[in-house]
């Protein structure tokens, strides 16, 4: 993990998608699994659309990190970009 100046915390990380579902107000809610920590979603907003991921996809993702208090899980939100991974680069 990173900060900037701005004082948000960002992050790149990898993990399954497990769904992929439409947020109430825009955007996309996407479902990690296997991530090796409490992050376990994602969100692409409609300010900047990318292609959804498919379900059972490794992805690698970054963006903005923050705890969602209301699920208590952490959540990359907003998606900045992201890309499908090879299997073979993910340890087990």
């Amino acid at each position: 993990m990173e900060r900037a100046l701005s004082g948000r915390t960002y992050a790149t990380v990898t993990g399954r998608v497990v769904g992929v579902r439409p947020c109430r107000g825009g955007g996309w809610r996407i479902r990690l699994a296997d991530t090796g920590g409490a992050l376990a979603v994602a969100r692409i907003r409609p300010s900047n659309p990318l292609p959804l991921p498919r379900v059972g996809a490794r992805v690698l993702l970054r963006g903005t990190l923050h705890y969602e208090n209301e699920h208590r899980w952490y959540a990359v939100d907003p998606v900045e970009v992201w890309a499908e991974t090879p299997s073979a680069l993910f340890f087990r």
